[in-house]
Formats: C-alpha cells, structure tokens, sequence
C-alpha cells in the first residue's frame, strides 16, 4: 500500500467517525429507522439467508431488522472476530445467544452457536466507515469484510448513515466493493 493512499484513508477514517460521532441522538434514530425500513423489503422475500453484523457504538445498528427477522422464524447469520482479519459465521436465532468479544463487539457467544461456512447465496449487510453511491467501501482498516467480500458471491449491502457517503475513496486493489448501498434509507445503487 502506498503511503499516500494509507495516509488517506486514515484522515478519511478519522472524518467520517468523527461525523458519525456528531449525529444527534434522534437524526441517528430517524436513520437507523429508515434504513430498517428500506431494507425490509429488500431482504424478507430472499429464499436464501440473511447475514449482518452487530454494530460498533457509533455505527448504524440493525438490531431492530435482526428482531424482526428472527420473529419471522428465521436465522441471522453473525460474525465473530476469530483472528487477525479473520471473521467466522454463526446461525443465530436471537440476540441472547451474544457475547461481549473482540474490540468490545457483541459476538456470537461460539460455545453455544458453532461456526459454520456462511451459505454462499446469503445476502450480506456491511458495515464500513465510508461508501461511495457506487458500492465503493472504506472500513476499518483490518480487511476483515475485504476478505469476506473477495470469496463471497452473494449479494452485498453496504450499510451507512448519511454522512458516512462521499463522493470518491482512496482504493486499492484489494478493496472490495458491495452491490448496492442503503444510506439512512436512501437505495443508493
């Protein structure tokens, strides 16, 4: 990696986390509803599964799609921090089967949900600190949703609030982009 595009991605981070931070309680509420909203239908007809993630602090949380998918019966696959950049997947069925993990993250809790390989026609929900309305991402900076994206051949959504959308991003070859983007609501791609 260059130090150019190394030094911009890490002044991009910083940002983007910092806009994130300044939402007010009730804009972060108004587009996490939102961007539940449009998801929705988008997801509740797939035959196949559904994966996310559980958020970050600051990051959208989908908690409420998570319940309501799972009051429907079905499963929501999860990721757990399993080494350096390295996710594994785990069927849950409700969010008790959690655990504080990896960075502070709830996590699957592996001892009473397995990891399995994540089914191949799952839609996956991403999260990432930027997006471009053209599936471009910029994450965290440990490549775990890079990796994750690069083998994965189902469709992606990157998952966003508003102010987390630019214009460009600095990439790389092994930056990998998502299929479509919902950014407080708005089906951007």
């Amino acid at each position: 990696m260059s130090d150019h595009v190394t030094t911009a991605k890490q002044a991009l981070r910083q940002t983007l986390r910092a806009a994130r931070r300044a939402l007010t309680p009730t804009q972060r509420a108004q587009e996490i509803d939102a961007t539940v909203t449009t998801l929705w239908p988008l997801v509740q007809d797939n035959t196949g599964a559904l994966a996310s993630y559980l958020a970050l602090a600051d990051e959208l949380d989908l908690d409420a799609l998570h319940q309501r998918w799972w009051s429907h019966g079905r499963v929501v696959w999860l990721p757990r921090v399993s080494g350096p950049g390295t996710l594994t997947w785990h069927p849950l069925t409700g969010s008790d089967l959690t655990v504080r993990g990896s960075y502070g993250i709830r996590e699957p809790d592996p001892t009473r949900v397995p990891a399995a390989p994540l089914p191949a026609d799952a839609t996956v929900l991403v999260p990432g600190v930027g997006f471009t309305r053209y599936g471009q991402r910029l994450g965290q900076g440990q490549g775990f949703y890079d990796r994750v994206l690069a083998e994965h051949r189902g469709h992606t959504i990157g998952i966003a609030f508003r102010c987390q959308v630019v214009e460009t991003l600095p990439c790389e070859p092994h930056d990998q982009p998502v299929a479509r983007v919902v950014a407080a609501g708005d089906l951007l791609r």
